[in-house]
């Protein structure tokens, strides 16, 4: 796969890359149906979207930057440090939120695999151990082992799909958290 060129798509200084938003109000950020206090308010799904998209984008190399660019005449310093709390809170949320779905994905596929165990082991018992076979028995054991087999495939997809897509998912938040939040008013 070929680099992304990333001077084409991004502000690029040595090895910072800038995350360039243009806004015309503050409260842009957020998203409009959160009524919660300013440091627990949700951000602009769109805006969240892009950011992780980006973060996701550009090669780890560079550190990155996030750049609101405002207005000059609503210059506001206190908006200014509330809003980059209120990001960084929102950025943490997501992380313990992802965190909490990362643990839980896991306690399931454990489920799953004992399950899976289980039913395969019931599969052979009903096919060896029966001392007669009716067809009642037949799909009772045949019931069993693609009930096994579904969820060892369970497994298997957690181990080697939604694993990797969430720790690019965390990579990428990580990566926010880490970003320092510049507002540049023009």
């Amino acid at each position: 796969m070929k680099e992304l060129k990333i001077h084409k798509f991004y502000r690029v200084e040595g090895d910072l890359v800038s995350i360039d938003i243009n806004i015309h109000l503050y409260r842009e950020v957020f998203n409009t149906w959160d009524f919660s206090p300013l440091l627990n308010r949700d951000l602009d799904d769109d805006l969240f979207e892009y950011l992780e998209e980006c973060a996701a984008e550009i090669p780890r190399k560079y550190r990155t930057q996030i750049v609101f660019h405002l207005p000059e005449d609503i210059r506001d310093q206190e908006k200014e440090n509330t809003h980059t709390r209120s990001v960084r809170n929102f950025i943490e949320y997501k992380i313990r939120k992802l965190q909490i779905s990362k643990r839980s994905l896991y306690l399931n596929t454990l489920k799953y695999t004992l399950i899976g165990v289980l039913f395969i082991s019931l599969g052979f018992f009903l096919q060896d151990k029966l001392p007669f076979r009716n067809a009642v028995t037949d799909i009772l054991k045949e019931g069993f082992f693609i009930g096994g087999w579904v969820l060892f495939w369970e497994l298997f997809e957690t181990i080697f799909f939604r694993k990797e897509d969430m720790g690019k998912a965390m990579t990428a938040l990580k990566r926010l958290k880490k970003a320092p939040i510049v507002f540049n008013y023009t």
